[in-house]
């Protein structure tokens, strides 16, 4: 398959931008780009130019594309709107001075994390946390608070809570084959993998998401982008029915986009129903939120799950709320049951299936903590005291805290993920222990 010249360079782009410990510019004067520029608006020309012709290059590179593509997803992709049905729950707002103090060694140097949302080069667009129901901490340096923004990867947590709450609807089987709701699959390395194994990213399958994969064009992982912006005459099936198996699946952790994707189609194949309408009914209808989330497509009208999904850092949160006890001040009916808190948290499999896949070590430095546990239902990161973590490219998202009542949410452009090195400390800092 030829690719375009764009995809190439969006590759390129990737490779350097995506690797962990990526060296931060040396003076103020060096960034590039200010998040502020965000709040001062675009020209029409560039708007014209981004709509027109929008690539991967855009939405990576950690620039003024990638600033406008954040709060403009649905001007890129086709967009199906799942709208808000409820009014918005209401929260208390009672700033915690001290949480701003908490501090962290980041490539920018050890500094609170007051100093470090607020430096020139942190990337940071907007922070929230949510303790017992309340917010302790809100700022948007470079965003609207009423902006809905692109979650990239930490969208993939929606997808794992809908095949869960159709496994309690008992229209799913975790440990039923995923082909056998998925005909598409037939004949392919899929067509027999557990659907749990789908689910907690152990496939077994060669497709692997990272620098490396993405920067070669014929890797599955770098194909399957490529067809989701109607970029090659491929369509996103086509591509996930070319994965190979390498190894019996179960056996580690591997990070990839397409079991993500796999999952989208397990949905529809088990309702019959397009996958924002899954979402909608089974989960966001029944969220008291501020706005509609926006599940972005690709050509042929299948939701890009795995990264491309948009919504506002305060519904963000109502979200992480579902899975803690303040879920009946956000949602009119339980979504998150006992069940499936529990299959998130508590999983079965050992710290070693983690460790011994090809994705782990990244996510723990990137974390600046090797105490994960595992992962599991599409989560990057498990800890033993039940908490858990989704991050997106370029700085996104979501870490849920059940027994502290706590959730964490940000939206950033900046490639290195710094933000992640504050999540555990402010987690365990006592802070939020009673």
């Amino acid at each position: 398959m030829k690719l375009s010249e764009h995809f190439l360079l969006s590759c390129c782009l990737l490779a350097i931008t995506n690797t962990v410990g990526t060296a931060q510019q040396s003076s103020e004067e060096d960034s590039p780009f200010s998040v502020v520029e965000a709040l001062e608006g675009y020209t029409a020309e560039e708007v014209r130019g981004w709509v027109s012709n929008f690539t991967l290059a855009d939405a990576l590179a950690a620039g003024r594309s990638a600033l406008w593509f954040g709060t403009n997803g649905s001007q890129v992709f086709p967009t199906a709107i799942i709208p808000s049905r409820h009014s918005a729950s209401s929260f208390e707002v009672s700033p915690r001075a001290e949480i701003g103090q908490v501090s962290a060694k980041t490539a920018l140097g050890e500094m609170s994390l007051d100093a470090f949302v607020a430096h020139s080069r942190s990337g940071m667009r907007g922070v929230l946390i949510v303790h017992k129901g309340t917010i302790v901490f809100e700022t948007y340096p470079g965003m609207l608070q009423t902006d809905s923004h692109v979650t990239a990867s930490a969208s993939k947590v929606f997808a794992g809570l809908v095949i869960d709450a159709l496994i309690e609807e008992g229209l799913i089987k975790e440990k039923a084959p995923i082909g056998s709701y998925v005909g598409e699959f037939a004949g392919s390395a899929w067509e027999n993998i557990p659907v749990a194994d789908v689910l907690d990213m152990t496939t077994g399958l060669n497709p692997i998401d990272g620098p490396a994969y993405f920067a070669d064009p014929n890797n599955i992982s770098a194909r399957l982008l490529t067809a989701e912006m109607g970029d090659s005459d491929e369509t996103m099936l086509d591509v996930l029915r070319d994965a190979e198996t390498i190894t019996k699946s179960g056996e580690n952790f591997t990070y990839s986009s397409t079991a993500t994707q796999a999952l989208v189609l397990l949905a529809e194949g088990a309702t019959g129903e397009p996958w924002a309408q899954v979402f909608d009914s089974r989960i966001w209808s029944h969220v008291k939120s501020d706005g509609p989330v926006q599940a972005h497509m690709t050509p042929d009208g299948i939701a890009v799950a795995h990264g491309f999904m948009s919504m506002g850092l305060r519904d963000l949160a109502r979200y992480g709320m579902l899975f803690t006890p303040s879920q009946g001040k956000v949602a009119v009916k339980e979504v998150v049951t006992p069940e499936i808190l529990e299959r998130t948290r508590s999983y079965s499999r050992k710290r070693e299936w983690y460790r011994a896949g090809p994705s782990a070590k990244k996510f723990m430095e990137r974390l600046g903590d090797d105490t994960v546990r595992g992962a599991g239902r599409q989560w990057d990161a498990i800890w033993d005291d039940g908490d858990f973590f989704k991050s997106g490219l370029n700085t996104q998202g979501i870490y849920v805290s059940p027994a502290r009542d706590l959730v964490i949410v940000y939206f950033a452009v900046e490639p290195t993920q710094q933000f992640q090195k504050y999540l555990r400390p402010l987690a365990t800092s006592k802070l939020f222990e009673q």
